[in-house]
């Protein structure tokens, strides 16, 4: 058995217990890492600091020409992605002699694209996933060599999602290289196109609520989907655009029907509103402009019970 040397190509915070397990099991031969991810080498350049091991600032023009230089400067004989913003050309991802693996933070191929952890949430799945996945030509869509899903829990925020999701990457990149040690070629299987989905990034108008259109579980989901990234899932009160970032489905129901969007109670804690279907929903936290606060500091802006969220 012999150990792999790993070109990580990663640009988010998915890829840290990756980078962690790496440097643990000395198989880290560089990291490279888009250069608009400007916050991500900081911290990947603080994690190392220590370590003695090449980080590597790539851009759309140079990336080929680095990664090749990269992976033959530094014996690379596996190349791993995480949250990589750049398509690979084959020039690279066949350079290596164990091959590319891409580690999708969503179960494939019924989640490609490049947030499935928002449209995991959005979607109000029961299950998330980790899919490992050869690098081919295009996006997402290379054989898949390991899979595992964990259960997504009702209040997982897209941050919460990614961290947990984070760990079982981890674990799975530890499987893929124990794979890789045999020396024989690694197992996989095509993805069944008949179940593929491609998910674009997301528009203004899919982070945004209808409240005429949506009931209070998928308000609750958007928001949570939206938290931390997009400061919330978006809507608007006497022209100010608010994003929810807190939001909880009541266990009772209105005796009628309310006008959805309509506000009902205004407390210190909570913003009380009307959606679909007699259901309510209690509002804590929201941003605006002013920052993150809870939602009853809009009284200080002259909201009052009766008005309604457009």
């Amino acid at each position: 058995m012999s150990a792999s040397k790993v070109i990580l190509l990663c640009g988010g915070r998915l890829g840290i217990p990756i980078l962690r397990t790496l440097v643990f099991s000395k198989q880290l031969a560089a990291i490279a890492i888009p250069d608009h991810c400007t916050e991500f080498i900081q911290q990947v350049q603080l994690l190392l600091k220590d370590a003695s091991l090449p980080i590597i600032n790539v851009s759309k023009n140079d990336c080929t020409e680095k990664l090749q230089k990269a992976i033959n400067d530094y014996d690379a004989n596996m190349g791993i992605i995480v949250s990589f913003s750049f398509k690979l050309s084959p020039a690279v991802f066949n350079l290596t002699v164990n091959g590319f693996f891409n580690v999708h933070p969503g179960l494939l191929p019924q989640y490609r694209g490049p947030d499935p952890v928002f449209q995991q949430i959005k979607n109000q799945d029961i299950f998330g996933g980790i899919t490992i996945h050869k690098v081919d030509s295009d996006f997402d869509t290379g054989p898949i060599v390991l899979t595992d899903k964990i259960k997504i829990h009702p209040t997982d925020t897209h941050g919460i999602l990614t961290t947990r999701l984070s760990e079982l990457a981890a674990t799975q990149v530890d499987i893929l290289l124990k794979m890789a040690a045999f020396g024989i070629a690694i197992p996989c299987r095509q993805q069944d196109e008949t179940k593929a989905v491609y998910y674009k990034i997301q528009t203004a108008n899919e982070v945004s609520i209808n409240w005429q259109t949506m009931d209070a579980a998928t308000i609750v989901a958007l928001a949570n989907a939206c938290n931390p990234w997009n400061k919330g899932a978006v809507t608007q009160l006497n022209g100010i655009i608010i994003r929810l970032l807190e939001v909880e489905k009541r266990s009772i129901q209105l005796a009628e029907a309310v006008v959805p969007g309509t506000i009902l109670s205004i407390d210190n804690e909570n913003i009380t509103v009307a959606t679909m279907s007699k259901e309510l929903l209690a509002i804590s936290f929201i941003y605006i402009e002013e920052g993150f606060l809870k939602s009853s500091s809009l009284l200080k802006m002259g909201i009052q019970i009766g008005m309604q969220f457009q």
